[in-house]
């Protein structure tokens, strides 16, 4: 008996999944899924050289960070449970919303879209959140502490990391630096 109900138990856990379906809550578009698509292994996401390229799906249809070369774009890595991360939402929409051409990609760290999408009215922010369950876009960016946000220029290229909350001065001053 013990035994069935643990293979019963163990084929539950391993059954597949379905995808979770882009969404969007107030103004905040979410991103269930996310993919690394540059995993050279010993490249590192360093001022100068080129951003490692993902990509993430949305409701309107799915996207890659090297597709949105001519633009200036920053990626921010966040998380739900960090204040600091919280705290410049605020900061960072601001931006968004005063620069229609800049690209704001806030990439999760670790956490479920459930947990994302429930978190997204508190901020209610108008660029994506992009789920990074398994940290693996994370990682590839060298990510330790959040936030940390990654500041991309039109090329490709990275400008500048910061690492720690942004103040709109701290923001705008990174800005100044893509090209």
């Amino acid at each position: 008996m013990l035994l069935s109900l643990t293979i019963i138990l163990t084929a539950c856990a391993s059954a597949p999944q379905q995808a979770s379906q882009p969404l969007v809550v107030g103004e905040t578009p979410i991103a269930p899924e996310s993919r690394l698509i540059d995993t050279k292994p010993d490249w590192a996401a360093i001022p100068g050289e080129r951003a490692p390229d993902f990509s993430y799906t949305l409701a309107d249809g799915a996207y890659k960070l090297s597709d949105l070369r001519g633009k200036p774009v920053v990626v921010n890595f966040w998380a739900t449970w960090c204040l600091p991360c919280v705290e410049e939402m605020p900061t960072l929409d601001a931006a968004h919303r005063a620069n229609p051409d800049l690209v704001i990609l806030a990439v999760n760290r670790n956490e479920s879209t459930d947990a994302i999408a429930a978190f997204a009215p508190k901020v209610g922010v108008s660029f994506p959140l992009i789920t990074d369950r398994d940290g693996v876009i994370g990682e590839r960016y060298g990510v330790i502490n959040l936030p940390t946000t990654f500041f991309i220029n039109r090329d490709g290229t990275i400008a500048a990391r910061h690492v720690g909350a942004l103040t709109a001065e701290r923001l705008a001053e990174r800005l100044a630096e893509i090209r």
